[in-house]
C-alpha cells in the first residue's frame, strides 16, 4: 500500500499541471486519471503582463498589455484508466501604448486596443485520457496517453494586440510520463509531457505545432508541496513578423491573420507552491516567465492562482472507500486543471 504522503505528492503533481493551463495548451495531458465515478472541479485565476513584442527574435516595446482570466474545469473518471476534461477560460484583456492595431479595413485604429478591458468567454477544451499502465517495467512509471480538442465558444476579434485567443480549431493528440520517487529522493515526483496539435489552416499557410512541459513537485511538509515548472511551444510552419515594417513585407491576408499564423515558439519558467487544506481541497499558486521566444507577445510576468475540490458521484465503486492506494490512487490524482 502507498504511503499517505506519496498519495499527496502525486495530488501535487496534478496541481502544477493545473498551473501551466494557459501557459500551454495542452495541461489535461497528465499521466494520473481519477478513479471510475470521481473528479474535480476547478477554479483558476490568471494575471498575466506583457512588456515586450519579438519581431521575430528582438523585443520591442510597442506599449504594453495586460490578460486578467478565470478557468473552470471538470475532471471526471469514465472508468480507472479513461478520464475525460472540460474546460473553458474568460478572458479579459486590456493594451496600452502609441500602436494600436488598425481595423481589418485600415480605416483607423481598431476600437478594442483603446486603454480599457474588454472581456469575453475564449476557447473550450476537451481532453479523454487513457491509462496505459501506472507501474511500467516496475519501475512506478506512469504513462498515459490523450487525445483532444480546442474549439472557439464563438467568433471572438483576434487581429488587436489585446486579442483574446487565436480563435481556431485544433486536435491535439500526445501523452504524459510519471515517475513517483520512494528512493533515493523520497517524496519527488517527476512529471512530462509531450502534444501535437494539428491546428486550423488559415490563408493556406500550415502552423502545426508540438507543446511540451516538465514539472517536479517535492514535499516540503506533508501538506505543502514545492514545485518548479517549465512550458515549451514550437510551431512547425507560420510566419515570421517584422512589426510595423510586416505590412509592406506580407501579402495583405497574411498580415490580417499574422495573430493566428505567426511562428510562435517560447519556453517559459517558473516555480508554484501547493497546500492540502484538506483530503479533497487544494490550494495553490504559481508564477511564469519567457526565458526565450521567437514572435508573439514575450510573458513578463504570469501569475497564477487556484482552487480545486475532489468529489464522488454515486457511480464510484462502493470498493474505493478506504481500498489500497494503488487501487484508489486516483481519488488524489484528478487533475487540477485547459487546453
Amino acid at each position: 500500500m502507498l504511503r499517505s504522503a506519496t498519495v499527496r505528492i502525486v495530488r501535487a503533481a496534478c496541481s502544477a499541471a493545473f498551473m501551466l493551463l494557459l501557459a500551454a495548451t495542452v495541461a489535461h495531458a497528465q499521466a494520473y486519471v481519477p478513479a471510475q465515478g470521481e473528479g474535480t472541479v476547478s477554479f483558476m485565476y490568471q494575471d498575466q503582463f506583457f512588456k515586450n513584442h519579438y519581431t521575430p527574435t528582438t523585443a520591442v516595446d510597442v506599449g504594453h498589455i495586460w490578460a486578467r482570466s478565470t478557468l473552470f474545469d471538470v475532471t471526471y473518471g469514465l472508468t480507472d484508466k479513461v478520464a475525460v476534461s472540460l474546460s473553458l477560460p474568460i478572458v479579459a484583456t486590456r493594451y496600452s501604448g502609441p500602436s494600436p492595431h488598425p481595423l481589418p479595413d485600415f480605416s483607423g485604429p481598431n476600437p478594442l486596443d483603446d486603454g480599457t478591458w474588454h472581456a469575453t468567454a475564449q476557447d473550450f477544451n476537451f481532453a479523454v485520457r487513457y491509462n496505459v499502465t501506472r507501474n511500467l517495467f516496475n519501475k512506478g512509471i506512469v504513462v498515459t496517453p490523450y487525445v483532444g480538442s480546442v474549439m472557439p465558444s464563438h467568433d471572438y476579434p483576434y487581429f488587436i494586440h489585446s486579442g483574446f485567443g487565436k480563435d481556431q480549431n485544433e486536435f491535439q493528440i500526445g501523452g504524459s510520463v510519471a515517475k513517483l520517487f520512494d528512493r533515493g529522493i523520497p517524496g519527488l515526483l517527476i512529471q512530462g509531457r509531450y502534444g501535437y496539435g494539428f491546428t486550423e489552416t488559415i490563408v493556406d499557410v500550415p502552423h502545426n505545432r508540438s507543446l511540451v512541459s516538465l514539472e517536479v513537485a517535492y514535499f516540503a511538509t506533508p501538506k505543502l508541496r514545492l514545485m518548479g515548472l517549465s512550458s515549451g511551444q514550437r510551431t512547425h510552419g507560420g510566419i515570421d513578423f517584422y512589426g510595423a515594417r510586416s505590412r509592406a513585407i506580407l501579402p495583405t491576408e497574411q498580415y490580417l491573420h499574422h495573430d493566428q499564423i505567426v511562428r510562435e515558439n517560447f519556453l517559459a519558467l517558473g516555480g508554484g507552491a501547493s497546500y492540502s487544506i484538506s483530503e479533497s481541497i487544494d490550494l495553490y499558486g504559481s508564477i511564469l516567465t519567457d526565458v526565450e521566444r521567437r514572435n508573439g507577445h514575450g510573458l513578463t510576468r504570469g501569475i497564477s492562482v487556484g482552487l480545486s475540490s475532489s468529489f464522488t458521484t454515486p457511480h464510484a465503486k462502493k470498493s474505493a472507500v478506504g481500498m489500497q492506494a494503488e487501487e484508489s490512487i486516483a481519488k488524489c490524482l484528478c487533475e487540477k486543471g485547459n487546453k
